[in-house]
């Protein structure tokens, strides 16, 4: 049985849905890994693929101990391959051929013809973001990994035009307009070229929602260009 989502982040993707979901660890991948290392950091070097076989096969790895995670990652049950190709200061990258485990989970949503963009593993949890044709493919995957034990987690749904229109920041059209006005009013600058009152006064809100708005429009602008995998779920003016 397909159950679809109807998520009303859902309802303006028209021509390709961005998706940033989590998903446990355990049910995912390098869980035992983490368990011996906790203070491990882990992403995907992006490339593109389109088959199961070429997903996420190179990662970078942060860590204070580096020296224990090359037999940490062969001696993991979820890889059955690990090449280490470089290594400076507390950083690694590795070639990794997937096991069963992740081969699964992967071939899931590569069936629904939906692309990796990016994955981020913490000890507890892997932040996914995936490009999907249309909702349709994405209650695909939500529901096949639940019918396979993975248990995910929507976090945030885009449509490609709002990528596009603010190069993958997860701004609204009000939080754009507004920090660009502030910009160009020079906001920012050291004296302000101009105050609060009178940017508020420019863009004919009140102070209080001027000042929410700045402050949601830079939360978010941290969250996506400064942190590795935002969890920003609502996105309001």
């Amino acid at each position: 049985m397909q159950v679809i989502l109807n998520h009303p982040w859902l309802l303006h993707a028209t021509m390709g849905t961005v998706v940033d979901m989590t998903v446990p660890t355990r049910q995912f991948a390098l869980s035992e890994t983490f368990r011996t290392i906790p203070d491990m950091n882990i992403e995907t070097v992006r490339v593109a693929a389109h088959s199961p076989g070429s997903v996420m096969p190179f990662v970078k790895v942060t860590s204070s101990n580096l020296e224990k995670l090359d037999t940490a990652l062969q001696r993991d049950d979820t890889t059955s391959g690990v090449t280490r190709l470089s290594k400076k200061d507390d950083c690694a990258l590795y070639r990794i051929e997937w096991g069963r485990q992740v081969r699964k989970a992967i071939d899931i949503f590569v069936e629904a013809d939906g692309s990796l963009l990016g994955a981020h593993g913490e000890s507890d949890r892997w932040r996914l973001r995936m490009l999907f044709p249309d909702r349709t493919s994405v209650s695909t995957t939500y529901t096949n990994w639940r019918d396979n034990s993975i248990d995910p987690s929507v976090q945030r749904v885009n449509g490609v035009s709002d990528m596009i229109d603010y190069s993958g920041i997860d701004l609204s059209s009000c939080q754009h307009r507004t920090l660009v006005e502030a910009f160009e009013t020079d906001y920012y600058d050291v004296p302000r070229g101009i105050t609060l009152d009178g940017l508020a006064n420019e863009l004919d809100v009140s102070h209080q929602a001027l000042s929410e708005r700045l402050r949601r429009g830079h939360r978010n602008l941290i969250a996506t260009t400064l942190c590795e995998s935002p969890t920003v779920k609502t996105r309001p003016p």
